[in-house]
């Protein structure tokens, strides 16, 4: 599947824009929110593992310059991935507490 212009691909294009969740229903947006922070912290959690697998690799001498480069762009992509998890999970709970200060409170006349 060829796109009509070259646009590099990355996890950002996966993830809603934090700038448009206006749009959204607050289930949407409650969601979109609890979903992100957990996946940020299983990405988290990988990255952890990985760097684990990695010192120990190469404490044994098992590490190639292929394995240590593909390793290398693997946890630059999920750091990317990572903070843009936190970008949307910040900005859905944004726009909910936004809409919670802008939403008319009751008086007590009534």
């Amino acid at each position: 599947m060829s796109a009509p212009h070259s646009i590099a691909v990355c996890w950002g294009h996966l993830l809603p824009d934090p700038s448009r969740l206006n749009t959204l229903s607050a289930d949407d947006l409650d969601a979109i929110e609890r979903t992100a922070e957990c996946e940020a912290i299983s990405v988290g959690h990988g990255i952890a593992a990985i760097g684990e697998l990695l010192a120990n690799t190469a404490d044994a001498g098992e590490l190639t310059n292929h394995t240590a480069r593909d390793i290398g762009w693997l946890l630059q992509s999920l750091g990317y991935l990572s903070g843009r998890l936190t970008d949307v999970a910040n900005g859905a709970e944004y726009e909910l507490e936004r809409r919670k200060a802008a939403a008319p409170h009751p008086t007590a006349e009534g």
